[in-house]
């Protein structure tokens, strides 16, 4: 059988996703929402586009899960005083008050999911992923210049 890294990631990821959403769903939140949820923790006053980049999702998603956070309460938008076009999102109260409680539950995730696994492991794993991550950025990058630059010699064919 071929051991498929990029599989192995991708089959982690779904089920994390389940057991992340199964643990917050008592607060209201789903696994979608909660990376957004914490960066309201660190980032107040962020842009929708800024978000973007730092959650690491296409602006649709971010617009529905901003939409959400706020119908449910747990952020605020306000318009930014200096570009009337943008919006400044805030924590609401409750986010703040909660921000604690949900670091909480995914830290006890994160012990559960790393049980047994000695620290030095953890430690090589975790640079690996880290390396992965920059090869992931780099494939990205290639391909987005190699799509301008095919435009490009298309263009000069014609």
């Amino acid at each position: 059988m071929n051991k498929s890294i990029a599989r192995m990631i991708n089959l982690m990821a779904r089920k994390s996703q389940i057991c992340i959403g199964n643990a917050l769903c008592k607060y209201n939140l789903t696994a979608a929402e909660q990376p957004f949820f914490m960066a309201l923790q660190k980032y107040e006053g962020i842009t929708q586009e800024e978000l973007t980049a730092i959650v690491c999702v296409d602006k649709a998603a971010t617009a529905r899960v901003v939409k959400s956070l706020e119908r449910k309460g747990y952020l605020i938008r306000v318009q930014d005083e200096k570009d009337r076009r943008q919006n400044r999102i805030y924590p609401a109260g409750v986010t703040r008050q909660m921000g604690e409680t949900v670091r909480n539950e995914l830290l006890s995730f994160d012990k559960l999911l790393t049980k047994g696994i000695p620290q030095e492991d953890l430690d090589v794993t975790y640079t690996v992923l880290l390396k992965m991550k920059e090869n992931l950025t780099g494939i990205q990058n290639e391909k987005s210049v190699g799509s301008d630059q095919g435009g490009k010699e298309d263009e000069a064919n014609k």
